[in-house]
């Protein structure tokens, strides 16, 4: 295989694969980019067996020297690509080789590589349903709640993000048991139900590459995510502003297996305490406060017994004691509780304007969300005193 190729379009087109590698599998191939050169086409593919990335994109005329497919180490080819010298990028594999040679001006860099042939694939998906959405509705959904989604736990579906379709609806969850993002977004068209769970490093990816795809379209871009009974698949065309190239991007994702919690019986429907106040000025008290809390201690305490202020405090064993007044409309009896101050916050860095709380006992779920926003609910468990 031998390639000459642009190198800020080389970049853009490792940097959409190259998170989907994984240096820490039992496989070692799996570490590498997988380079597949035809005539007019180079094609890269990163995969750690439950997510795979593909980028395919034209060549100039003179692009393909030589076709042939090698693997190199991802994130070696990477830091390599990115310290070239010349925007004209030669990258040589010859055939039965064990090594690769880049050159770039008077660079000359040279790596180990592995046979294409060993490269494993996903497999190959068949999506039985296909869900269109707007690009700008699909990862706003995805931005107003991943953060909820655990990051590690015995209950492995709770480290991904379900995706709940109705017959015109799709809603995005997550939860690591101790908070509940909820968001909404209608569709177009009427599907059947269904309900998949998507992995979290799926999810994040799928993330940035909805915000790459927002550099060069507008949010009414329509996606299309296809599923089956193992799979989800979706499939991006990207525009490099400085080459006018597209560059299709196809990302598959094995789907978790399990039975997501039924994310309706959290919400609260009858807390009778009801807190208005403005997101802004919460947040800057909880990140003025939290100075104080640590890992080990990451409450706020926060006390409603008048209508218009709540008392914000943190007290820390080792470090001392912290207290702020936080303007509020409030209307209920009197209450004293307890919150994880970085979960509290993530929620509201996802809103915006006036927020309501609502809260009925100190052990009880909390009902946080938007005035006027009927597509986001958030739920959070106060902390056990």
């Amino acid at each position: 295989m031998k390639l000459s190729i642009n190198r800020d379009l080389l970049l853009k087109a490792i940097n959409l694969v190259v998170k989907a590698a994984d240096k820490r599998h039992r496989f070692a191939i799996l570490a590498n980019i997988k380079l597949v050169l035809e005539e007019g086409f180079l094609t890269l593919t990163a995969s750690d067996l439950e997510l795979e990335l593909t980028t395919r994109f034209a060549l100039p005329k003179d692009g393909c020297i030589q076709a042939g497919s090698t693997t190199l180490p991802a994130e070696m080819f990477f830091s390599v690509c990115k310290s070239l010298p010349e925007e004209v990028v030669v990258i040589d594999a010859p055939e039965d080789t064990t090594h690769c040679i880049i050159t770039s001006g008077t660079g000359r860099y040279t790596l180990s590589c592995l046979p294409a042939d060993d490269f494993p694939t996903i497999g190959t998906a068949t999506p039985l349903s296909v869900i269109k959405i707007s690009q700008g509705n699909l990862s706003s959904l995805i931005h107003h709640t991943r953060f909820a989604m655990a990051t590690q736990d015995v209950r492995y579906y709770l480290t991904g993000m379900l995706f709940d379709i109705g017959e015109n609806t799709l809603t995005a969850v997550a939860t690591d048991g101790h908070r509940l993002a909820v968001a909404h977004r209608l569709l177009n068209e009427t599907y059947a139900p269904n309900q998949v769970i998507i992995p979290g490093k799926a999810v994040a990816e799928l993330e940035r590459l909805l915000i790459e795809l927002a550099k060069t379209v507008d949010d009414s871009n329509i996606v299309e995510l296809g599923f089956d009974a193992e799979f989800l698949q979706v499939g991006l065309v990207l525009k490099d502003e400085d080459t006018d190239n597209e560059i299709t991007v196809k990302l598959s994702a094995r789907l978790i297996e399990g039975k997501f919690p039924d994310y309706r019986r959290v919400i609260p429907a009858n807390n009778d305490k009801i807190v208005l106040f403005n997101k802004d000025e919460a947040v800057d008290v909880l990140r003025r406060i939290s100075v104080l809390n640590t890992k080990e201690e990451p409450g706020v305490l926060m006390n409603f017994d008048t209508t218009d202020f709540c008392k914000v405090g943190v007290t820390n064993r080792n470090l001392g004691e912290a207290e702020e007044m936080l303007g509020v409309n409030y209307s209920g009896d009197a209450i004293e509780l307890t919150f994880n101050e970085a979960y509290l916050r993530a929620v509201l860095n996802v809103l915006e304007g006036e927020v309501c709380l609502e809260l009925n006992q100190p052990s009880s779920p909390a009902l946080i969300y938007q005035v006027g926003d009927d597509l986001h609910r958030y739920v959070i468990m106060p902390m056990r005193r």
